[in-house]
């Protein structure tokens, strides 16, 4: 992607989500600003990956649905933005093969683990492909909290980047997929909580 449209999504990004509903970036310091990253930001809505994209300062290409690939405008802003379909159905041997190349070329790949938006705004069932790929991989996942992006209000809406989750390189046992899971899942939540606990400790970008 060029300089030019990586400039003017990100400007439409800044305009609906920072300007419009004053959205807050917390944690950007913690981000790897090269080498491979698996970002795994929880899932409540449509907004999810266009407020990672402004927020986070590297360009992440995210897995998604390949049902969002189906119709023609959907499916040009989506590759246009550097997403790439997953068949959630089957295990798409092809989507694997595409995110491993993605970090083998030290970009950032993003997953979201749960899969499905989760509407109750609490956290569900993670699935195993993120877990898996770090694993496989032996690539640092970046645990990020997304507040309030179901509801959208003004002044409701965050984003904390948490500190990376070093993974060491081994088979992606069962064991060892849960291990990689429940420490993602728990450092999300501590972030959300602490969000609303009025008590965040990553910084607040400006």
């Amino acid at each position: 992607m060029n300089k030019f449209s990586t400039w003017l999504w990100r400007t439409a990004f800044w305009l609906r989500y920072k300007v419009g509903y004053g959205l807050k970036v917390y944690g950007r310091d913690n981000f790897p600003m090269e080498g491979p990253v698996i970002v795994v930001p929880n899932h409540l809505s449509n907004n999810d990956p266009p407020i990672c994209g402004y927020a986070l300062p590297r360009h992440v290409h995210f897995m998604a649905k390949q049902e969002l690939f189906v119709n023609p405008i959907s499916r040009f802003i989506c590759t246009w933005l550097g997403a790439f379909p997953l068949n959630r159905g089957a295990i798409d041997k092809v989507a694997i093969r595409h995110a491993m190349g993605l970090l083998k070329d030290n970009k950032v790949l993003g997953i979201f683990a749960e899969g499905n938006r989760q509407k109750s705004g609490k956290l569900g069932k993670f699935h195993d492909g993120a877990a898996s790929i770090a694993l496989r991989t032996g690539v640092s996942i970046v645990p990020v909290a997304i507040i309030g992006s179901y509801n959208m209000e003004r002044d409701k809406v965050a984003c904390i980047i948490g500190k990376p989750i070093p993974v060491e390189k081994e088979k992606a046992t069962p064991e060892a997929i849960k291990k990689v899971n429940d420490q993602v899942k728990g450092e999300i939540q501590r972030m959300i909580d602490s969000y609303h606990e009025n008590r965040v400790e990553e910084t607040l970008w400006k």
